[in-house]
């Protein structure tokens, strides 16, 4: 008999606790369904900039707002990203500022609104004034971060070549001001013995929020050729001498070691080459020697090598 009354008595519970809950979630439903007032902040963000306009800030970054709903439409919209977006396509100049009208903003905030919401207020009642700067186009030079390791016997024709070598960027003047340059991403090809061509990006530095790069990579490239070498000797000239004085050099010509294509090495002429050993009065006397500089040598070979620096003399009275 007990065990019959104790269940008995935990079905009735049961049945108790499920009709306080029917209850319960018949009152919610019916609290729910009512309208209902309450606020809300928006964050704020701006589409459609002219072209020849940067958005560099505004007045307002959020709007603070009373809305009407259902309880059902609060209790959704509340798990959405408050957030609305503001057209300024049609923005206009006024007195030297841009600035965005309430009743224009207003608008489109109540469009993007759920339909079953309605926009009661807007707590702020400023118009929103944007900062945009005027646009300008830079052309800056690009860098190549590429590293060569050529192959024994093989040098570079001419240089190494980038295109483009230039790129152009927008901004406004103040950001554009203290941007010199970019560089490519680094980068290191080994062995080289062919011609060669790679696809670098531009490494666009963190601080480039208001710059836009129009080109993102160059091509970095270059003729790839075997050399041989060949050496000149090529008299020394004398520059700078003191009036009835004459100057005598040990040695008085000097060797000048050159890299290039083998047909062109056959083509050079020691006179294409000029040596020079300058004579300054303020150097020091007791070292007795003349510092060599060279002065010419031909455009279709690679930098050439002097094989001494310098050569030592003899100041005689004439």
């Amino acid at each position: 008999m007990k065990r019959i009354k104790s269940g008995l008595q935990k079905r009735k519970m049961k049945i108790f606790l499920l009709f306080l809950l029917c209850s319960s979630l018949a009152w919610f439903i019916s609290k729910l369904s009512g309208n209902y007032t309450g606020r809300a902040v928006f964050d704020m963000s701006y589409k459609n900039i002219p072209d020849s306009l940067l958005f560099a800030g505004a007045s307002q970054q959020k709007i603070d707002v009373k809305l009407r709903a259902s309880g059902f439409a609060f209790l959704g919209f509340n798990f959405r990203n408050k957030k609305v977006v503001i057209d300024v396509s049609k923005i206009k100049k006024e007195k030297g500022t841009y600035v965005v009208k309430k009743k224009a903003y207003q608008f489109q905030i109540e469009k993007q609104l759920p339909k079953s919401m309605d926009l009661i207020s807007i707590y702020n009642d400023d118009d929103i004034t944007l900062k945009l700067l005027p646009l300008i186009e830079k052309k800056i030079p690009v860098i190549s971060m590429l590293e060569l390791s050529l192959d024994q016997n093989f040098m570079i024709e001419d240089s190494i070549k980038i295109k483009p070598d230039s790129i152009y960027v927008r901004g406004s003047k103040e950001a554009l001001e203290g941007l010199k340059s970019i560089e490519t991403a680094s980068n290191k090809i080994e062995n080289v013995a062919a011609s060669f061509s790679e696809i670098l990006k531009l490494t666009i530095p963190k601080t480039s929020e208001n710059i836009t790069y129009l080109s993102k990579e160059v091509m970095v490239f270059g003729k790839v050729v075997r050399f041989s070498e060949k050496v000149f000797e090529i008299p020394i000239t004398v520059t700078n001498a003191p009036e009835n004085y004459e100057i005598k050099i040990f040695p008085d010509v000097a060797s000048v070691l050159c890299k290039g294509q083998l047909d062109n090495l056959k083509k050079i002429s020691p006179s294409e080459f000029s040596i020079e050993a300058n004579y300054n009065p303020s150097q020091d006397k007791e070292k007795q020697t003349l510092e060599l500089s060279l002065k010419s040598f031909p455009t279709n070979i690679n930098t050439p090598k002097l094989m001494i620096s310098e050569v030592r003399y003899i100041l005689k009275r004439k």
